[in-house]
């Protein structure tokens, strides 16, 4: 018998999840909450799954969790800020965080996984790397042996991480970036489509990269860089 789960978010990124969870065939999705909740949408389904009319934000979710008759849920929506607040939000009401992996996705048995985590169809997870909480692997990337990979980290598609590179937290790395060897990535930065960053090189924190940088020398916190040799452009503070 398939465990029951609930899903949190019913947009395009949701489309994705409950494909991979249909692959996966582990949960059961016995229906979705959705942060943009509104009257258009009562009594609405989304991909046959029902949208609960509930707004999860006011109300007691220790007490949901009884009259829905399930613990476990998924965050279905890619904004990684707000996906850290509504996964601890669960977290701390007692839910419990499940993984949804791609049967197609190819993962060593020393890899340390997380919880809340999304591995896509194509992926391939060598020996050793740690994966933390509230992570999601898109379709056809690479995490290489001795990595680190902290919590509410979003990896696009096509992706890959050479071995021992440290991912900090709250990091968005878009379609097709390539990290080699060694390099180290600070918190709450982006790296935009395509971004190279060359063999043991550091890039600071709170930091935007720009599409097609290729990044040689170790790039500062708080700083916007674009180029091939990338530069900086600006301060990257509010």
């Amino acid at each position: 018998m398939k465990e029951k789960l609930l899903l949190i978010g019913a947009g395009q990124h949701a489309r994705v999840i409950l494909y991979n969870i249909k692959e996966q065939n582990k949960y059961d999705v016995i229906g979705i909450l959705d942060a943009n909740l509104d009257k258009a949408k009562e009594n609405k389904t989304f991909e046959g799954i029902p949208i609960l009319n509930i707004d999860y934000n006011e109300i007691d979710l220790r007490k949901l969790k009884i009259e829905l008759g399930v613990s476990k849920f998924f965050i279905a929506f890619g904004n990684m800020k707000y996906r850290k607040k509504v996964w601890e939000m669960f977290k701390q009401a007692g839910w419990d965080s499940v993984n949804i992996i791609h049967p197609n996705a190819v993962i060593s048995k020393d890899a340390k996984l997380g919880e809340g985590i999304l591995i896509e169809c194509g992926c391939l997870i060598t020996p050793n790397p740690t994966i933390g909480n509230n992570v999601v692997v898109n379709t056809g990337s690479q995490v290489n042996h001795d990595n680190i990979i902290e919590d509410n980290v979003y990896i696009a598609s096509g992706v890959i991480l050479s071995g021992g590179i440290k991912i900090g937290e709250n990091t968005l790395l878009d379609d097709g970036v390539i990290l080699s060897g060694g390099v180290k990535i600070g918190e709450n930065t982006l790296l935009d489509d395509g971004v190279i960053v060359t063999l043991g090189k550091t890039v600071g924190k709170n930091s935007l990269i720009g599409a097609g940088a290729v990044v040689t020398k170790n790039i500062e916190d708080n700083v916007v860089v674009y180029g091939n040799p990338a530069k900086v452009i600006r301060s990257n503070m509010n």
